[in-house]
């Protein structure tokens, strides 16, 4: 193999490893604070799901307004930490195929490039190459699917989560009766002037045990 051959198979091969082991390192550490942020939309971007509103066209005289914190929600609805776990083990799961992946890769990788290529016709020190390109392709292709399914899990879990709170309120307030329950956040655009509206306690109390007794369901 010639030297410029060869050179060009080092390169590469090295910033195929840089790469792949940078995202296997980042994937089991952000998970739940992703999903926090998507849950509440701080992010600012189309990927952010945030509590949707409450619809209304018309003023409602001496309306009855609540309201609840979402960072408290977050913070203590176990399906959220459930949720982040899941993708933490997921990613974790994932990250360990990737590395063996890249070792068995790396071990053919070193025996190509270990050989005697002396008396090697052409077609042999371009199949070489081609399946050290092959090698480093299989690698990118692994990692770039193991992030696709990541990111797919955590949208419908984001999804699932969105989707308790609002049937959550939907049927707390058929006995509640509010106008208007507003989801407020620390730092927020909304200031709470009176702390008696807050029904936080009553949110999460009420999540969580509508998520066990769905999780109790799902065990039988």
């Amino acid at each position: 193999m010639s030297k410029r051959s060869l050179l060009l198979l080092l390169v590469f091969w090295n910033i195929l490893l840089t790469g792949a082991i940078i995202w296997s390192l980042t994937r089991a550490r952000v998970p739940e604070r992703i999903l926090k942020e998507k849950l509440t939309g701080i992010q600012g971007s189309d990927e952010a799901v945030p509590l949707p509103a409450l619809s209304d066209s018309t003023p409602v005289p001496e309306a009855r307004i609540a309201y609840f914190m979402m960072d408290s929600v977050q913070a203590n609805f176990e399906l959220v930490s459930e949720s982040a776990a899941r993708v933490r083990s997921e990613g974790q799961r994932m990250e360990g195929n990737l590395q063996r992946e890249m070792q068995k890769a790396q071990a053919r990788y070193n025996e190509l490039m270990g050989k005697d290529h002396t008396y090697s016709t052409q077609a042999e020190l371009k199949a070489d190459q081609n399946e050290v390109e092959q090698l480093g392709q299989k690698i990118q292709e692994m990692q770039a699917s193991s992030q696709d399914q990541l990111d797919e899990l955590q949208t419908k879990m984001l999804m699932d989560i969105t989707g308790q709170i609002q049937q959550f309120l939907e049927n707390y307030n058929k006995t509640a009766g509010f106008d208007y329950i507003f989801s407020i956040q620390d730092a927020g655009q909304i200031w709470v002037g009176n702390k008696g509206l807050d029904i936080t306690s009553a949110v999460v109390s009420g999540l969580n045990a509508r998520h066990r007794a769905r999780k109790a369901e799902k065990a039988k």
